[in-house]
């Protein structure tokens, strides 16, 4: 399959947006955990903007709007609008960001206000989580790096020399400052083109083999576009990973901060449930 180009993007747009709205869709749920947000649009869409005439029925949905609203603003997934005013009012008498519980995740607990001690990364689990995130992040900067390249990566399977190719030259990967063999140096000795390319005799006359070979061309073609698509699958995967990779670290990093505050977790007036079974 041919690498895209700007010719087609329209069509694949056409293809990928209603995919992207139904990502959308899924990602609320995910964030509010509920889906009040889609039966929602879809009661609107059979009834229209018609109010729920029961005052106690139409009490409930707006409740529910209400929790799931902050939710999804909060990214806090507490289980009652109650917890919800609660939490805004510890946040504001503690100078507590809303968005710092939210990178916390599960390392906070919203009911009880506080963060979960007992499940907080060591040092050292931080540490390896930086290592992948650096990794992935260098992976997928390569491989960004790598798309532009005209030359797909071969290698040569009776030797495991690895060169980049075109239809009229083969330069080695290794050493970087080593000299290409190009086809019309195929006329000179083997021994020759060897000392000067670094290839080997042996590879000189497999790639000059290839390189004078009709299909030669069409070959280079297709290993270019298929090196594309691998490094575009490549550098999805490296998104993914380093997503995965800053958020497992940020929850570790936030959590250990907010924690070493020792910030109260009552209220003025109120009674805390204590987690002691944690």
């Amino acid at each position: 399959m041919d690498f895209p180009n700007a010719s087609n993007i329209s069509s694949v747009f056409g293809v990928v947006a209603p995919l992207l709205i139904g990502a959308a869709f899924l990602w609320v749920v995910w964030r509010t955990e509920s889906r009040h947000v889609l039966i929602s649009r879809l009661w609107q869409l059979v009834h229209g903007k018609q109010e729920i005439s029961d005052p106690e029925v139409r009490a409930f949905v707006d409740e529910q709007t209400s929790l799931i609203s902050f939710r999804m603003f909060s990214g806090v997934p507490v289980t009652s609008l109650e917890a919800a005013h609660q939490l805004i009012e510890w946040t504001k008498l503690n100078g507590v960001q809303m968005r710092t519980l939210s990178v916390c995740g599960e390392l906070f607990d919203p009911e009880l206000r506080q963060i979960k001690v007992h499940k907080l990364p060591s040092r050292f689990s931080q540490a390896w989580r930086l290592v992948g995130l650096f990794t992935a992040v260098t992976i997928g900067f390569v491989s960004v790096v790598s798309l532009s390249s005209s030359k797909p990566l071969l290698t040569l399977n009776s030797t495991q020399r690895h060169f980049w190719g075109s239809a009229n030259e083969a330069t080695p990967f290794w050493p970087l400052t080593a000299n290409a063999l190009r086809v019309a140096d195929c006329s000179q000795a083997a021994s020759a083109n060897a000392a000067r390319t670094m290839f080997t005799e042996q590879e000189v006359g497999v790639l000059c083999g290839v390189l004078k070979s009709e299909t030669a061309p069409e070959f280079m073609r297709k290993a270019l576009s298929d090196q594309r698509w691998a490094l575009v699958m490549l550098i999805v995967f490296a998104l993914w990973l380093s997503w995965i990779g800053f958020f497992a670290w940020a929850a570790g990093f936030a959590a250990h901060n907010l924690a070493r505050r020792h910030i109260d977790p009552s209220l003025p007036g109120s009674q805390l449930i204590l987690d002691l079974g944690s």
